[in-house]
């Protein structure tokens, strides 16, 4: 009878194996304090888009996904601060022109992770793992502050529940444990000798992190609904906050919600 209860655990099993290609569309809303900068906090409406690889060979779960967002940046209590400029022609003619003081924002991820199943039964798996990640915060134009690269390792937990044969819903968490983080410096500027503008952000703001320097959360909830045996229809909310010391505190915190459609290989 020692055979019984691995008979049953295997039988408990239930093997899946695919290759999915996918695309996300989405709002986001960031909102971001930079207090090297200054001591508001800004918000931005952005549309962002994933486009995203997911598989899955028994209890072996690979990830790599890249996305990037986009859209405005000011703080709600001075949206509609102005910026002026007065100019006077020979002739003596004064010209006022005006425009909102507007910033845009650019964020960018790319993410490679691996997961294994702790538990895998026909309804349930639960699986831990590890990412590697490179996030790019570049707002631009009137607002230069929260400019950030950060290429993280970070820890990962995932739980899925196969409701039936066309549902699932999947919960994820994840944490930075080590990486390395590049600000704009203190000052607003970036300039060494014999390099570009790129080359010296690198070298001079580039500190290494570990758990407790820079913290960081990430969390997501997504529901996936299968309208054929290769494609799929979903909805899925993130959430990420974010504290950063380095030069001078940085705090960040971002939701979205997007559908998404994929496609078996």
């Amino acid at each position: 009878m020692l055979w019984l209860p691995a008979l049953i655990g295997r039988a408990q099993e239930a093997p899946r194996s695919y290759d999915r290609l996918g695309l996300l569309v989405g709002r986001q809303q960031t909102h971001l304090q930079d207090q090297q900068f200054s001591s508001l906090i800004y918000n931005a409406n952005e549309l962002s888009l994933r486009l995203f690889y997911d598989g899955k060979h028994n209890r072996s779960n690979w990830n790599v996904f890249f996305d990037a967002a986009t859209g405005d940046l000011y703080p709600p209590q001075y949206a509609n601060r102005m910026l002026y400029n007065t100019t006077e022609d020979v002739y003596g003619n004064i010209t006022t022109d005006s425009f909102f003081v507007i910033g845009n924002t650019l964020t960018a991820n790319f993410q490679l992770g691996y997961a294994y199943d702790l538990v895998h039964t026909a309804t349930w798996e639960v699986s831990v793992g590890a990412d590697v990640r490179n996030q790019l915060m570049y707002p631009s134009t009137f607002v230069n502050l929260g400019i950030m690269n950060s290429a993280s390792l970070l820890m990962a937990a995932n739980a899925t529940w196969y409701v039936n044969k066309a549902n699932e819903v999947k919960l994820g968490v994840s944490f930075p444990v080590m990486g390395f983080n590049t600000r704009f410096p203190y000052s607003g500027t970036v300039s060494l000798p014999n390099q570009t503008l790129l080359e010296a952000f690198f070298d001079g703001g580039t500190q290494f992190v570990s758990f407790g320097d820079y913290n960081q959360v990430n969390a997501s909830c997504s529901w996936r609904f299968a309208l054929s045996p290769k494609t799929g229809l979903g909805l899925r909310y993130d959430f990420m906050w974010q504290q950063y010391a380095v030069p001078s505190t940085l705090k960040q915190y971002a939701t979205r919600i997007g559908a998404t459609i994929d496609i078996k290989l």
